[in-house]
């Protein structure tokens, strides 16, 4: 990571060092916590303009119960999201394609629903939550910012695009009763 303060001259991070801070008494803490470096002067105050966050080999929750993948949720924020090796907990990776790939991304604008996939969420309810879990598979990076993002002509037409990438939820069953799901 390069990075700059005012008018600094650009220095060096080296991701391995950086030490996210953790909470064991609730499952997937918000991103946070992981915040590397931020950006102030976001429109609401204590909301900042951009955060640069990194999800390194840590410990994942060990309270009983728990769900260690980030959860279904939306944002007020737009997160970019990237992989730079190995695989992201919520995002597997399947023979002949799909899941998050080293080198790829995703972009959730403001208020856009995600989460993680189908694959990865039921593997993830049989686990058993007694001991700690140590994910050590990859390194992600995350832009979280309170700005809205525009995708460029470029972007939408790429041969990279994953186009059916919501297609990764449609195996998710409904557990809420008396919903109005189709």
């Amino acid at each position: 990571v390069v990075a700059w303060h005012g008018n600094y001259l650009p220095f060096k991070y080296d991701l391995h060092k950086f030490c996210a801070v953790n909470s064991v008494t609730y499952d997937h803490p918000d991103p946070s916590i992981y915040t590397v470096l931020t950006a102030k002067g976001g429109d609401e105050e204590g909301t900042a303009l951009a955060d640069f966050v990194i999800f390194p080999p840590r410990i994942m929750a060990t309270d009983e119960n728990t769900f260690r993948p980030p959860w279904f949720h939306r944002n007020v924020m737009t997160e970019f999201m990237g992989l730079i090796y190995g695989e992201y907990d919520a995002k597997k990776r399947e023979t002949g394609g799909g899941g998050f790939v080293p080198g790829g991304a995703s972009l959730h604008s403001i208020m856009t629903p995600h989460g993680p996939d189908a694959q990865s969420y039921y593997a993830n309810v049989k686990k058993d939550c007694k001991t700690p879990t140590r994910f050590e598979g990859g390194l992600a990076f995350m832009f979280e910012s309170s700005a809205m993002c525009k995708v460029s002509k470029y972007a939408l037409e790429c041969e990279q695009r994953e186009e059916g990438y919501a297609d990764c939820w449609d195996d998710l069953v409904c557990t809420f009763p008396n919903s109005h799901a189709p």
